[in-house]
């Protein structure tokens, strides 16, 4: 069977050479691994593509295909490495069948904790997967583990099968040196990386709001949490008009902040401090995802309170919110002055100290105005009165 090694980039997929594959393989994008080569990582993964003979991989197409599939109809494999993260490393796997290529997605795991961090994450996706009935995250299909054999030693590596998102791209702030400012860039990898227009900007935070949103639960606060657009944690596909966003993984399914234990917890106090939360954290990047700490323009602050409360709005139409009309939280946020917005920060500088400590410095030095400017936006704001929008 024919297996192609190859790495994406904004001029296409480019295939690998021997001498290429010879590099070390890199644990994150500044690290190198003391041994693993790119070769050892890439046949590692054509291993666990094809594990128990490809029996899993088979059944999977045949859910794709309506039919049976028998191994001798695929005419090939390509492995295509996408990105090197911090803690995982991703690749598009595109399998021939006919003519076509399927492809999917494929997380690797190498260091010890990066392997628990998998093991983990993947529970987390398959619960909120049964649980909610929405097509934001990657539906996983199954995990393994590979021993491959170094020139030196063996390398345990965790592997997770899951749904490709096709079109969607990753996106970060970016200085723009013509306007002198940073601008959301749609990493494109099909047509080149290009500024995102305002609508499109707009689109990216107000449909990661909802998102986020529609995912907590008003009774046990559990939320998807922690997420980061550093991180690359959502992507977006833009078709003219018609934007849409996908979250990329779910880390944790909890709480996200302590509350206390005797039974005396307001659900309407945590809902605020989740609004809170979210429409800081919806302004943190890192420039080109990789540099310094980056805070979002205002666009982002309003686009957030859309999103906010069009999932609110879907919440009570199902019957999932529970606290109420929409209109008494509205109503209760519309009281508060910037002052009192800015006190009600005030206990979670302590919880971005601890869980954002590279974010902490800029958080601290736009909190005011973000307060002041969180009030603006709320004060003029009206509800849509329909199921959550678009």
């Amino acid at each position: 069977m024919n297996i192609q090694y190859l790495f994406s980039s904004s001029q296409g997929d480019i295939p690998l050479e021997p001498a290429q594959l010879a590099l070390p393989f890199k644990m994150t994008p500044t690290r190198e691994h003391p041994f693993l080569t790119l070769k050892d990582y890439f046949d590692a993964l054509g291993r666990f593509i094809l594990m128990d003979g490809g029996e899993g991989l088979l059944r999977l197409l045949e859910k794709e295909l309506s039919r049976t599939i028998e191994a001798d109809q695929i005419k090939g494999i390509r492995i295509c490495s996408e990105k090197h993260g911090a803690l995982y490393h991703i690749a598009r796997v595109e399998i021939g069948v006919d003519k076509p290529f399927y492809p999917f997605s494929v997380i690797a795991a190498v260091s010890p904790e990066a392997r628990a961090h998998l093991a983990r994450e993947t529970e987390v996706l398959k619960s909120l997967q049964s649980s909610f009935d929405f097509d934001y995250l990657p539906n996983v299909f199954y995990r393994g583990d590979i021993a491959q054999q170094t020139k030196k030693e063996k390398v345990e590596i965790s592997f997770l099968l899951g749904q490709w998102f096709e079109d969607y791209h990753e996106w970060h702030l970016t200085l723009d040196e013509e306007r002198r400012r940073h601008r959301v860039c749609i990493w494109d990898q099909n047509n080149g990386h290009r500024f995102a227009s305002k609508h499109e900007t707009f689109e990216i935070f107000r449909q990661a709001s909802r998102i986020l949103t529609l995912y907590y639960d008003p009774r046990t606060y559990c939320q998807i949490y922690p997420w980061h657009h550093a991180a690359g944690d959502f992507v977006v596909k833009s078709r003219g008009e018609v934007i849409d966003i996908k979250l990329t993984t779910a880390r944790q399914y909890a709480p996200a902040m302590t509350f206390p234990e005797d039974g005396k917890s307001d659900p309407f106090i945590a809902l605020i401090y989740f609004f809170l939360n979210l429409s800081v954290k919806m302004r943190l990047d890192k420039s080109d995802g990789l540099g310094e700490m980056i805070w979002a323009g205002d666009i982002a602050l309003e686009a957030c309170i859309r999103g906010f409360f069009q999932a609110i709005e879907l919440m009570e139409f199902q019957g999932r919110y529970g606290l109420g009309p929409v209109g008494d939280l509205l109503d209760l946020l519309k009281s508060f002055d910037s002052e009192e917005i800015m006190r009600l920060y005030q206990p979670l500088l302590g919880f971005y100290r601890k869980e954002e400590p590279e974010g902490h410095p800029i958080i601290e030095r736009h909190l005011e105005k973000h307060a002041h400017g969180l009030c603006q936006v709320i004060q003029r704001f009206r509800t849509e009165g329909h199921p959550g929008g678009c």
